[in-house]
């Protein structure tokens, strides 16, 4: 064989060879690639989304709270639709009575519930996902507010507003302190079924009633 023949046969061979080396190192990393994909994402677990579940529930204790206030001669307002001079009422009813005015916000959320007094935000942890939400003891502060605010324009002073917060989810898991002053449904119903309701606090119902409905 020529010499030059030989030559070019082996610079063929060679070339062949480093591309083939070249190709099989680019396929090695893109598998491992791959496998890391793989690994930060576990198989069967798939992202849904997150359900709505902020009013579930709400209708049960709203039930129960119209039968007591039935029996009393109490007034329910619901829903509620206040603006006071900053805040708006995020409630779901309101109870008028001899004691003054309870404003009680339900909240469905199942999962865990993480949170305290002082927190701006609380999470809710769920299989699909986890998410924030505001402080739900704050939104009830405001919502306090602006209760009073319309009480106050329509010269109802020296009315006592409080407002709640119930979850209603009994399969919820709230890891939450005691001292944040969260009612689960079980808790409040017991609760409202205190002398708290029953004092008289010389509140007269249907006035009262009348200019919380007004904005409704």
């Amino acid at each position: 064989m020529d010499l030059n023949v030989l030559i070019f046969v082996i610079i063929v061979v060679g070339a062949g060879l480093l591309a083939f080396a070249v190709t099989m190192y680019v396929i090695g990393l893109f598998r491992q690639k791959q496998q890391g994909v793989s690994a930060a994402a576990p198989a069967g677990k798939k992202q849904g989304a997150m359900p709505d579940d902020e009013h579930k529930g709400a209708d049960q204790i709203l039930r129960a709270v119209r039968r007591f206030a039935a029996a009393e001669d109490y007034a329910v307002i619901a829903p509620v639709a206040l603006q006071g001079s900053k805040d708006a009422a995020d409630l779901d009813f309101l109870l008028v009575g001899w004691f003054g005015v309870l404003g009680v916000k339900c909240l469905g959320y199942g999962g865990e519930v993480y949170g305290s007094l002082d927190q701006e935000e609380w999470t809710q942890v769920l299989p699909q996902g986890r998410r924030t939400f505001e402080n739900p003891m704050t939104r009830a502060g405001k919502s306090a507010r602006a209760v009073r605010d319309v009480l106050f324009a329509a010269k109802l002073k020296n009315v006592p507003v409080e407002t709640v917060v119930v979850f209603t989810n009994a399969g919820a898991s709230l890891n939450l302190p005691q001292s944040t002053g969260h009612y689960t449904e079980k808790t409040f119903l017991a609760w409202l079924k205190t002398n708290h309701f029953l004092e008289d606090k010389k509140v007269e119902v249907e006035p009262v009633a009348a200019a919380l409905r007004q904005q409704g």
